[in-house]
C-alpha cells in the first residue's frame, strides 16, 4: 500500500515538475533554441548582424497581420510566427536601433487605412468578408519608406535576405552608383526612370535584373556612342558589346585604367540577341551575328574570349522541349547548363556561397601566356565539357544530334574570370577621329594608374529572365522568384567591387532543390542509350518511308496494284525491325526505371522504416536486460 501511495504521489509531482517546467521555459527561454537545419537558415546570418551592426539611426518595422482573417489558414498563421520570431531576432540583435511593431489591421481603422497608404497587398479570403494583410513596412528617421507588400510562403527560402535588405536599403543613405551599357534592349524601350515604368506597352520590357539593380544601386544607362565615362560611377556593366565602335571601347578602357570597375557580359551565340524577320529576306536571320566580343581590350589585359567556341556539358546539361525535334520531350539539352556550387570558385566571395548558376550557349575564355594580369575562373565548365563550333548552332542547330553525337572531354573551361593586375592601353595613340586623325582624350593614360579589376562573363543570356526568376501575378502585383543564384552573383560582384559586401552572405543563402545526384546519374545513363536508339529507330523509319514512296513510284503491275509481293515482303522486314527497336526502347525505359524504383526503395527504408526499427531493437534489448537482471536478484 505505501508503495503504491509513493506511486502515485511521485506521479503526480512529475506532472506538476513537467508543466511547471514549460512554464518557465516558455516565459522566461523564448529565444534559447538550436538550429539543426543544414544552412542554418533559423540563425542570422554574419552578414545580417553586421548591417545591424552598422546601423546609426532608429528604424521602426511594422509588420501587419490579420490574424483572426488568418484563423482557418494553420499553415499562413505558422509560418507568420516564423516571420514574427526572425523579426524578434533582428530587434534583440540591434541593441535599440530597430523597433519592432505587430499590429492588426482591424477593418476600418486606422491602422487599415496606413497599410493602405504604405501599399501592403490586402488579399480576399473564400468565407471571409474581410481581407487578409500580411505584410512589413519599415520607416527611418529620414522619412523613407521600404516595405514588403505580402509575405509569401512559397518565399520562406530567401526570407532572411528580404528582410536584411529592407533594413539595408532604409540604413544606406549613400548608394553606389552603376551605369549599364548594351546593345540589347535590356531597359525596354522608352523607360521613364521617374515614374520607373515603361512609356510604351507596344515595345519590349526592362529585363528583370535591371528592375533588382534599381532597389540597391542608382542605376544610369549610358549611350553607346558616349566619349569619355565620368570617374564617379563606382561600377560599368558592359553588356553585348557587338560591334562597338572604337571610341567606345576606347572610353571603356579609360575608364578602367583610372580605376574604375568594369562587368562585362559577351557572347559566341546570345539566345537573347534575337533577329528582325525579314520577309523580303528569310535568311537574314541566319547569317545574322548573335556574337559579341571586346578582343583588343581583352589581348591587353591578358586573355581572350575563344571567339567560335560554344561549351557543351552533358554533366550540367538542361532539360529542354524543342517539341516535334525533340518528340515532344525534354531532353539534356547540351548547351544549356546548371551550373553546381563544386564548379563555383570557393575562395571568392562573390561565388563561395553560390548554389547554381544558369547559362546558354556560353563561350570560354583563354589566359595568354604574355598576360601582365593574373586571371581567377570565377565559373567553370565540368571537366567533361566539349566544345562546339558556334556555326553548328546559328545553322543546324539539332539537340537530338548534340545529345546522340556528345563525346565527354577531359577538361574544364572558365566561363566567368576576375582579372588583377597592370595592363597598358590598347589605344597608345588614341582613335581616330571623322577626319581618319588620331586623337586622345584629355586625360589620356598609357598604362593603368593601379591595378585593375575586371569580371568578364562569356555569356549574356544569363542575364535573361528565363535563365533566373519566374514572374508570377499576385493579385495585381508581380511577384519574383529566383530559379537560379544568377541575379545573386552579380550583385555580389558589384558590392565586392565596390566595396559593400554587407549583403553578399545574406543573399546566397537562398536555398534551391537538392537534386538526388545518383537517380539523376542513372537517368543519363539509361538516357543516353535510349536517345542513341530512339535516333537509329527514327533514322530506320526515315528510310522505311522513303522506300515506301520511291516503290510506290518506280510500281509495276496494273493500276489497281501499289506494290508487289517483293516490295510488300520487304516493307514488312522494315516494320518488324522497327517494332523491334521500339520494344528495346520500352525495356530500356524499364530498365531504368527499375533502378530507380529500387533506389527509392532503398532511400526510403534508411528514412523511414531503419529508424523505427532500431528504436524497436533497442526496447526489445533493454526489456531482455532488465528481465535478466530481476531473474538473477530473485535467484
Amino acid at each position: 500500500m505505501n508503495k503504491q501511495l509513493l506511486s502515485t504521489t511521485g506521479l503526480i509531482l512529475a506532472v506538476i515538475l513537467f508543466i511547471s517546467f514549460n512554464i518557465v521555459t516558455n516565459g522566461n527561454l523564448t529565444s534559447s533554441r538550436i538550429d539543426l537545419t543544414e544552412d542554418n537558415l533559423y540563425t542570422l546570418s554574419e552578414g545580417s548582424l553586421n548591417i545591424i551592426e552598422s546601423l546609426q539611426d532608429e528604424i521602426t518595422l511594422r509588420l501587419y497581420f490579420s490574424e483572426q482573417v488568418a484563423q482557418e489558414l494553420p499553415s499562413l498563421k505558422s509560418y507568420a510566427q516564423r516571420v514574427h520570431e526572425l523579426l524578434d531576432e533582428y530587434q534583440r540583435a540591434s541593441d535599440g536601433k530597430i523597433r519592432l511593431l505587430i499590429i492588426n489591421p482591424e477593418p476600418y481603422s486606422d491602422d487599415e487605412q496606413r497599410a493602405d497608404r504604405y501599399g501592403l497587398q490586402s488579399v480576399p479570403i473564400n468565407g471571409e468578408t474581410d481581407p487578409l494583410y500580411f505584410g512589413l513596412a519599415g520607416n527611418n528617421l529620414l522619412d523613407g519608406v521600404e516595405i514588403i507588400s505580402f509575405f509569401q510562403p512559397e518565399k520562406e527560402d530567401v526570407l532572411e535576405y528580404d528582410l536584411t535588405k529592407l533594413i539595408y536599403k532604409l540604413s544606406s543613405s549613400n548608394r553606389k552608383s552603376v551605369a549599364v551599357m548594351s546593345s540589347l534592349e535590356v531597359n525596354g524601350k522608352d523607360y521613364d526612370p521617374l515614374k520607373g515604368d515603361i512609356l510604351s506597352n507596344d515595345g519590349p520590357k526592362p529585363w528583370a535584373f535591371m528592375a533588382e539593380l534599381r532597389q540597391l544601386f542608382n542605376v544610369s544607362v549610358l549611350p553607346l556612342d558616349i566619349k569619355r565615362i565620368p570617374s564617379s560611377i563606382d561600377v560599368l556593366m558592359v553588356i553585348h558589346p557587338k560591334e562597338f565602335e572604337d571610341g567606345t571601347l576606347y572610353a571603356i578602357e579609360q575608364y578602367v585604367l583610372r580605376g574604375g570597375k568594369l562587368i562585362t557580359f559577351v557572347d559566341p551565340y546570345s539566345e537573347s540577341d534575337i533577329p528582325e524577320k525579314d520577309p523580303e529576306n528569310p535568311m537574314a536571320a541566319l547569317v545574322y551575328s548573335r556574337s559579341s566580343n571586346m578582343p583588343d581590350l581583352f589581348k591587353v589585359w591578358g586573355f581572350e574570349r575563344a571567339p567560335a567556341d560554344v561549351v557543351a556539358d552533358r554533366k550540367t546539361a538542361i532539360k529542354v522541349d524543342f517539341g516535334a525535334r525533340t518528340g515532344n520531350k525534354p531532353i539534356d539539352y547540351v548547351l544549356w547548363h546548371g551550373i553546381p556550387s563544386d564548379q563555383l570558385n570557393s575562395e571568392q566571395a562573390i561565388t563561395s556561397q553560390l548554389k547554381k548558376i544558369e547559362v546558354a550557349t556560353t563561350g570560354r575564355f583563354i589566359p595568354l601566356d604574355d598576360a601582365t594580369t593574373t586571371i581567377t575562373a570565377l565559373i567553370s565548365s565540368s571537366n567533361e565539357a566539349m566544345l562546339v563550333d558556334k556555326r553548328v548552332v546559328q545553322f543546324r542547330n539539332d539537340p537530338m544530334a548534340l545529345l546522340t553525337k556528345y563525346q565527354p572531354g577531359t577538361l574544364s573551361y572558365p566561363i566567368a574570370i576576375r582579372v588583377n593586375g597592370s595592363v597598358k592601353s590598347a589605344f597608345p595613340d588614341g582613335v581616330a577621329d571623322e577626319d581618319g586623325v588620331l586623337k586622345k582624350s584629355s586625360r589620356h593614360l598609357s598604362e593603368s594608374k593601379q591595378d585593375i579589376d575586371v569580371i568578364a562573363i562569356a555569356d549574356v543570356d544569363m542575364l535573361q529572365d528565363r535563365f533566373w526568376v519566374q514572374l508570377q501575378d499576385f493579385y495585381g502585383e508581380q511577384i519574383a522568384y529566383s530559379t537560379s543564384n544568377n541575379i545573386d552573383f552579380l550583385i555580389n560582384a558589384i558590392d565586392e567591387m565596390s566595396g559593400n559586401n554587407g549583403l553578399i552572405g545574406v543573399r546566397s543563402r537562398a536555398g534551391f532543390s537538392r537534386p538526388f545526384d545518383r537517380v539523376l546519374a542513372l537517368q543519363r545513363e539509361a538516357e543516353k542509350h535510349y536517345r542513341t536508339q530512339e535516333r537509329e529507330l527514327q533514322k530506320t523509319l526515315e528510310e522505311t518511308e522513303q522506300l515506301i514512296a520511291r516503290m510506290q513510284v518506280e510500281r509495276s503491275g496494273s493500276s489497281s496494284e501499289l506494290l508487289n509481293p517483293e516490295q510488300e515482303k520487304e516493307i514488312a522486314e522494315l516494320r518488324i525491325k522497327s517494332n523491334k527497336t521500339r520494344q528495346q526502347l520500352r525495356e530500356v525505359q524499364g530498365d531504368l526505371r527499375k533502378d530507380i524504383d529500387k533506389l527509392d526503395t532503398q532511400i526510403k527504408f534508411f528514412n523511414i522504416g531503419l529508424i523505427p526499427l532500431l528504436v524497436i531493437l533497442i526496447a526489445i534489448v533493454s526489456g531482455w536486460l532488465r528481465v535478466r537482471k530481476r531473474t538473477k536478484g530473485r535467484k
